[in-house]
């Protein structure tokens, strides 16, 4: 249904990390109306809203419990790691060390004049191209601290160039790319997809989670969806995303992290709460590791 003024009850609004001009004004009106309502509120971390996001649903049936532990893929255009839920702590396991991976679906789109954002383009044409018509490089990271991190640099680079090499950029006609550059997109659609669930085995087997899920707007991704949920199947393990429309940043994502945040007395003060630019974690890739948020 739809809430007036008078039901609400809670205010939870993004701390960072991001642009702190949005950050700021974002969090200042919201402390404002906290204070001025006299209610409470929650200033939550931006990936604790994608972390919850796949245990919404847009029927109106309650937000389900994270199960204990649960692994988290979270995929977008400035995110891309694998994260456990595990006794109220969220904890990165991987990184990107260059690029996200939806960033590299935007920048390939923006070379070739797709438009933005690009990633959904570049999955829509994808379905009309050749996924094995064209092979790339896995990288070679060589820090043994980081052998289950993702680096897509040298992927965008590269396909950047193959389409150089077959058309003029950006295209002519962006709404009827030639069969050539159809390819190029599906095999590149399919190298990102391989190389994100490429850790997914191994992480599984370190950490044996109850439910695997994929969140951000690369989980709203075609093939993303596909072969996780087939994956899942196979290997006897729940798989979980959020709806299409709860994938790219949101409200309702926002409103839960809070939700839970206030449920656990994990509150803020409205004359004192900071907005923060930078990601507040570390990565959890050596002994300096650190749980993301307190307590989920």
């Amino acid at each position: 249904r739809q809430a007036g003024l008078g039901d609400i009850e809670l205010v939870a609004v993004t701390r960072g990390p991001g642009l702190i001009g949005s950050l700021l004004v974002g969090t200042c009106f919201a402390a404002a109306y906290a204070w001025a309502r006299s209610l409470p509120l929650a200033g939550v971390d931006h990936l604790e809203g994608h972390l919850v996001s796949p245990f919404l649903s847009l029927d109106g049936a309650p937000a389900r419990e994270a199960p204990d532990p649960a692994l988290t893929l979270v995929i977008s255009g400035g995110h891309s790691s694998y994260f456990l839920l595990a006794g109220g702590d969220a904890r990165p396991l991987n990184r990107t060390r260059d690029d996200a991976a939806g960033e590299v679906f935007d920048k390939i789109a923006a070379a070739l004049g797709l438009g933005y954002p690009g990633g959904p383009v570049v999955d829509r044409l994808a379905e009309a191209g050749d996924p094995k018509a064209f092979t790339f490089s896995a990288p070679r990271i060589k820090d043994p601290a980081g052998a289950l991190d993702f680096s897509f640099s040298g992927l965008k680079t590269t396909a950047i160039r193959s389409a150089q090499g077959l058309t003029a950029l950006p295209l002519p006609d962006p709404a009827h790319p030639p069969q050539a550059v159809l390819d190029l997109l599906a095999s590149f659609r399919r190298t990102v997809v391989d190389w994100l669930l490429a850790p997914l085995d191994e992480l599984v087997a370190r950490h044996q989670p109850r439910v695997v899920a994929a969140s951000g707007g690369v989980a709203g991704n075609r093939e993303v969806r596909a072969r996780l949920a087939a994956w899942g199947q196979r290997r006897g393990i729940e798989v979980l995303f959020p709806p299409v429309a709860l994938t790219t940043d949101n409200a309702a994502m926002i409103a839960r992290a809070g939700q839970l945040r206030a449920a656990r007395g994990l509150l803020d003060d409205p004359r004192a709460m900071a907005a923060y630019p930078r990601a507040a974690w570390k990565a959890a890739s050596g002994p300096g590791g650190k749980p993301v948020f307190p307590k989920l």
